[in-house]
Protein backbone atom coordinates (compact mmCIF):
# COMPACT_ATOMS: atom_id res chain seq x y z
CA UNK A 1 0.00 0.00 0.00
CA UNK A 2 1.11 3.12 -1.06
CA UNK A 3 1.51 5.81 2.05
CA UNK A 4 -0.18 9.23 0.62
CA UNK A 5 -0.93 12.17 2.18
CA UNK A 6 -2.66 15.33 0.82
CA UNK A 7 -1.24 18.17 0.86
CA UNK A 8 -2.79 20.64 -1.53
CA UNK A 9 -4.88 20.96 -4.15
CA UNK A 10 -3.72 23.47 -7.27
CA UNK A 11 -5.37 25.75 -9.14
CA UNK A 12 -3.98 27.22 -12.02
CA UNK A 13 -4.50 30.73 -13.07
CA UNK A 14 -3.30 33.70 -15.06
CA UNK A 15 -4.30 36.22 -12.61
CA UNK A 16 -1.52 35.34 -9.95
CA UNK A 17 -2.09 38.32 -7.13
CA UNK A 18 -6.14 38.44 -8.39
CA UNK A 19 -6.31 34.58 -7.65
CA UNK A 20 -4.50 35.34 -4.30
CA UNK A 21 -6.98 38.29 -3.26
CA UNK A 22 -9.97 36.45 -3.66
CA UNK A 23 -8.86 33.60 -1.81
CA UNK A 24 -7.68 35.65 1.43
CA UNK A 25 -11.21 37.41 0.89
CA UNK A 26 -12.86 34.17 1.28
CA UNK A 27 -10.57 33.37 4.75
CA UNK A 28 -7.75 31.27 3.56
CA UNK A 29 -4.57 32.76 4.88
CA UNK A 30 -1.16 33.71 2.47
CA UNK A 31 1.83 31.57 3.95
CA UNK A 32 3.98 30.74 1.00
CA UNK A 33 4.62 32.79 -2.07
CA UNK A 34 7.26 32.77 -4.16
CA UNK A 35 8.73 32.79 -7.93
CA UNK A 36 10.43 29.48 -9.21
CA UNK A 37 12.84 30.04 -11.89
CA UNK A 38 13.90 26.14 -12.07
CA UNK A 39 10.20 25.50 -12.73
CA UNK A 40 9.20 28.19 -14.26
CA UNK A 41 6.29 29.47 -12.50
CA UNK A 42 4.83 31.51 -9.66
CA UNK A 43 3.53 29.82 -6.16
CA UNK A 44 1.21 30.72 -3.46
CA UNK A 45 0.19 28.69 -0.98
CA UNK A 46 -2.97 29.17 1.23
CA UNK A 47 -4.35 27.25 4.31
CA UNK A 48 -8.03 27.33 4.08
CA UNK A 49 -10.09 28.61 6.79
CA UNK A 50 -9.97 27.39 10.49
CA UNK A 51 -7.10 25.11 9.41
CA UNK A 52 -8.99 22.10 7.81
CA UNK A 53 -9.46 21.18 4.52
CA UNK A 54 -6.42 20.51 2.09
CA UNK A 55 -4.41 23.76 1.07
CA UNK A 56 -4.97 25.79 -1.97
CA UNK A 57 -1.83 26.24 -4.11
CA UNK A 58 -2.46 28.82 -7.20
CA UNK A 59 -0.18 28.32 -9.70
CA UNK A 60 0.69 31.30 -12.40
CA UNK A 61 3.43 31.23 -15.70
CA UNK A 62 6.34 32.83 -14.55
CA UNK A 63 7.58 32.65 -18.01
CA UNK A 64 6.10 31.81 -21.85
CA UNK A 65 7.06 28.02 -21.47
CA UNK A 66 6.38 27.19 -18.01
CA UNK A 67 3.89 23.87 -17.75
CA UNK A 68 0.73 25.83 -17.63
CA UNK A 69 1.24 26.98 -21.15
CA UNK A 70 -1.19 24.51 -23.09
CA UNK A 71 -3.72 25.09 -20.78
CA UNK A 72 -3.58 28.90 -21.31
CA UNK A 73 -3.25 28.43 -25.53
CA UNK A 74 -6.43 26.36 -24.67
CA UNK A 75 -7.85 28.76 -22.96
CA UNK A 76 -8.84 26.74 -20.18
CA UNK A 77 -7.90 28.61 -17.24
CA UNK A 78 -8.37 29.37 -14.20
CA UNK A 79 -9.09 25.58 -13.18
CA UNK A 80 -8.05 22.85 -11.18
CA UNK A 81 -4.54 21.59 -12.01
CA UNK A 82 -3.77 18.65 -10.14
CA UNK A 83 -3.93 17.24 -6.67
CA UNK A 84 -0.59 16.94 -4.57
CA UNK A 85 0.56 13.97 -2.36
CA UNK A 86 3.72 13.71 -0.11
CA UNK A 87 5.18 10.46 0.18
CA UNK A 88 8.63 9.40 2.31
CA UNK A 89 10.14 8.20 -0.85
CA UNK A 90 9.52 9.85 -3.92
CA UNK A 91 11.11 6.70 -6.46
CA UNK A 92 9.58 4.15 -4.79
CA UNK A 93 6.35 5.78 -4.49
CA UNK A 94 6.61 7.00 -8.72
CA UNK A 95 7.70 3.05 -9.60
CA UNK A 96 4.05 2.08 -7.71
CA UNK A 97 2.26 4.85 -9.47
CA UNK A 98 3.45 3.63 -12.57
CA UNK A 99 2.67 0.14 -12.22
CA UNK A 100 -0.81 1.06 -11.68
CA UNK A 101 -1.19 3.05 -15.21
CA UNK A 102 0.40 6.77 -14.50
CA UNK A 103 3.23 7.75 -16.59
CA UNK A 104 5.89 9.82 -15.43
CA UNK A 105 5.86 13.64 -16.99
CA UNK A 106 9.98 14.01 -16.51
CA UNK A 107 12.31 13.34 -13.89
CA UNK A 108 12.33 14.56 -10.23
CA UNK A 109 13.03 18.11 -9.63
CA UNK A 110 13.71 20.81 -6.43
CA UNK A 111 10.54 22.69 -5.92
CA UNK A 112 11.54 26.32 -4.16
CA UNK A 113 8.19 26.64 -2.47
CA UNK A 114 8.79 23.17 -1.00
CA UNK A 115 12.38 24.33 0.87
CA UNK A 116 13.39 22.27 -1.97
CA UNK A 117 12.12 19.36 -1.34
CA UNK A 118 12.05 16.93 -4.40
CA UNK A 119 8.89 16.99 -6.70
CA UNK A 120 7.68 14.73 -9.41
CA UNK A 121 4.83 14.40 -11.78
CA UNK A 122 2.58 11.64 -12.81
CA UNK A 123 -0.50 11.69 -15.41
CA UNK A 124 -2.96 9.17 -15.71
CA UNK A 125 -5.95 9.38 -18.19
CA UNK A 126 -8.51 8.61 -15.97
CA UNK A 127 -7.36 11.35 -13.17
CA UNK A 128 -5.70 13.51 -15.07
CA UNK A 129 -2.12 15.01 -12.93
CA UNK A 130 -0.33 14.15 -9.72
CA UNK A 131 1.93 15.25 -8.16
CA UNK A 132 4.45 13.82 -5.66
CA UNK A 133 6.34 15.42 -3.11
CA UNK A 134 9.10 13.98 -0.61
CA UNK A 135 8.92 15.21 2.64
CA UNK A 136 7.87 18.67 2.78
CA UNK A 137 8.68 20.92 5.26
CA UNK A 138 5.83 21.23 7.89
CA UNK A 139 3.38 24.02 7.36
CA UNK A 140 0.99 25.88 10.26
CA UNK A 141 -2.49 24.46 10.05
CA UNK A 142 -3.74 27.99 10.58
Amino acid sequence: MLGLERTHVDVGTQDFDGAIGIYTALGHRLHVRVDDPGLNVRVAFLSCPGGTGPWIEILAPLGEDGPLKSLIARKVLPSPYHTCYAVDELDGAGEHLRAVGFLPLGGPRSALAFGGARVAFFYHRTLGLLELVESPPAWPTT
